[in-house]
């Protein structure tokens, strides 16, 4: 399980209200606008974070859509209401349903607009990264592969005939079936207690799974090592049992989505990822 600390909260940029958010989807002739646009990259306020350097790094290797500017925060709040302008920011999202009361760091992709409520701006995409008070190292080797695989999502997105079927993640669902012709890279720390080790994912999914390192995990992303897949899992610190569970599965040498599935975390449901998750890749469903 993932561990909860206090400096985390240095990534706050924004805080947003999942269960009143208004979210735009771009439009057709936004989604036109933002190929012409320059993409301006949001950075924490603490310039030594992790989020700052991995993110960096991953637009300087892999970001290739569009001409690309580091900003700081003042400068986002100067510039955000041009709409011949894209940012990329780092949003933290509030979901309050009930008692339920947590909160999510996602990596926003949005169009520049006049709104007053940040929530306003015409989002292009929204991938969760974790969750919020959980250290960062949790998923910064992660970010150049899911820098890769939103420039996949917007060239999906750009040649859609109907770009809003892309607007949720789980449309990539689709791909599940090939899962099973890869291998499959995992950290221990991911998965539920009723399948923590190979033999117990086997007795449910007879595929190649590996359970490995974050080193490992880097190496795969960094190499681009072919057939091979990683799971990415945002889930509570070890003393939460509320929110949300997400994960998603992403081709290290292809960085296309296969699998992106959430849940509300129960008895029935701890978090992390699950038997049922496993038996959804073996049947391909």
């Amino acid at each position: 399980m993932k561990t909860k600390i206090i400096s985390s909260v240095a990534l706050i940029f924004f805080l947003i209200n999942i269960e009143a958010q208004n979210n735009r989807f771009i439009n057709k002739s936004q989604l036109i606008d933002f190929f012409k646009s320059t993409t301006y990259v949001v950075m924490d306020n603490n310039p030594s974070v992790g989020f700052n350097i991995f993110i960096k790094d991953a637009m300087q290797k892999y970001w290739t859509v569009t001409p690309y500017k580091i900003i700081s925060h003042k400068e986002f709040d100067d510039m955000r209401k041009d709409n011949k302008n894209s940012f990329m920011f780092l949003s933290v999202e509030n979901l309050k349903k009930g008692d339920t009361d947590a909160f999510y760091d996602y990596l926003v992709l949005a169009m520049g607009d006049t709104a007053t409520v940040l929530t306003n701006m015409p989002e292009i995409v929204n991938i969760p990264l974790s969750y919020s008070g959980v250290d960062e190292n949790e998923y910064v080797n992660k970010i150049g592969l899911i820098i890769r695989f939103i420039e996949y999502h917007l060239g999906n997105m750009k040649e859609a005939s109907n770009h809003v079927y892309l607007r949720k993640l789980n449309y990539y669902n689709k791909n599940i079936k090939e899962i099973k012709n890869k291998t499959l890279l995992i950290e221990e720390e991911d998965l539920a207690e009723e399948v923590n080790s190979v033999e117990k994912i086997k007795a449910i999914y007879k595929y190649d799974v590996k359970i490995v390192s974050s080193d490992d995990i880097e190496k795969a992303v960094e190499e681009k090592t072919p057939n091979t897949l990683v799971l990415h899992q945002i889930s509570p610190g070890e003393d939460d049992n509320e929110g949300r569970s997400y994960h998603y599965i992403l081709g290290t040498d292809d960085a296309k989505m296969y699998y992106f599935n959430f849940f509300t975390i129960s008895e029935k449901k701890p978090s992390g990822f699950l038997a049922r998750d496993f038996k959804r890749l073996s049947l391909g469903l």
